[in-house]
């Protein structure tokens, strides 16, 4: 027995006439028996396919869910770095300020400020920058400059150039009267001192003035000056 099945499939243009589709199916049973006996299947009912027809209505659509993005965390201030302690002073006391009143060998104690051995005076911005000189000379020698002579009143001039003659300047001109010479003990500017002392004390202001080296009109190596200022009051 040899059946055959052909299928009629009809759809309508949507797009133009937006006619629903029909599929029409016919079934033709034939036998080899009974060539003449045919059997007549119905047609199943038309499909209409909507091709308008969305996944979704408007109606049916479910409304999306609107996500906010968290805000960026603020960064976080840098702590304000702590501030840097104030230097110790290199002499205790002084404030290392000079207005420069007074006279030769009446200089006004206010302006004064006594040095480490608590005993010698020179004005005060002269302290300060000695005492830097004796805090690297310590550091380089284990041990702090030693001063015999600092400023030096008119009465005191006086007195010195009795007791020294022509090694001492006349009364009224030293500039240890304006506090601003030092003459330092023997050990203290003995040997490589003299010679660390010549290089570096200058860096602070004070130095071995030319007339008291070696070859000037006066040896002196134990005198020294802070040179700019002695310039000043010199001129």
């Amino acid at each position: 027995m040899t059946a055959t099945t052909s299928f009629t499939v009809a759809t309508a243009d949507n797009d133009s006439s937006r006619r629903a589709s029909a599929i029409e199916r016919t079934t033709t049973q034939e036998t080899t028996s009974d060539p003449a006996a045919r059997t007549e299947v119905p047609a199943a009912p038309p499909i209409v396919v909507d091709r308008s027809a969305k996944i979704s209505r408007a109606e049916e659509r479910v409304d999306r869910v609107k996500i906010t993005p968290a805000p960026a965390p603020e960064p976080k201030a840098k702590p304000e770095p702590a501030p840097e302690p104030e230097p110790e002073p290199a002499l205790d006391g002084c404030s290392g300020e000079a207005t420069g009143t007074g006279s030769n060998g009446q200089v006004p104690s206010s302006e004064l400020c006594d040095l480490w051995d608590g005993q010698t005076h020179v004005r005060s911005d002269a302290a300060v920058a000695l005492a830097e000189v004796n805090e690297a000379y310590t550091e380089r020698f284990g041990e702090p400059m030693c001063i015999t002579d600092g400023y030096r009143s008119y009465d005191q001039q006086v007195a010195v150039k009795a007791a020294k003659g022509y090694l001492a300047a006349t009364p009224g001109t030293s500039n240890h009267g304006w506090g601003l010479a030092v003459d330092l003990c023997p050990e203290t500017y003995a040997g490589e001192r003299w010679s660390w002392l010549a290089e570096n004390a200058p860096s602070f202001g004070w130095d071995n003035p030319p007339w008291a080296r070696p070859g000037g009109s006066k040896y002196e190596p134990w005198h020294w000056e802070l040179t700019e200022e002695v310039a000043q009051v010199e001129s």
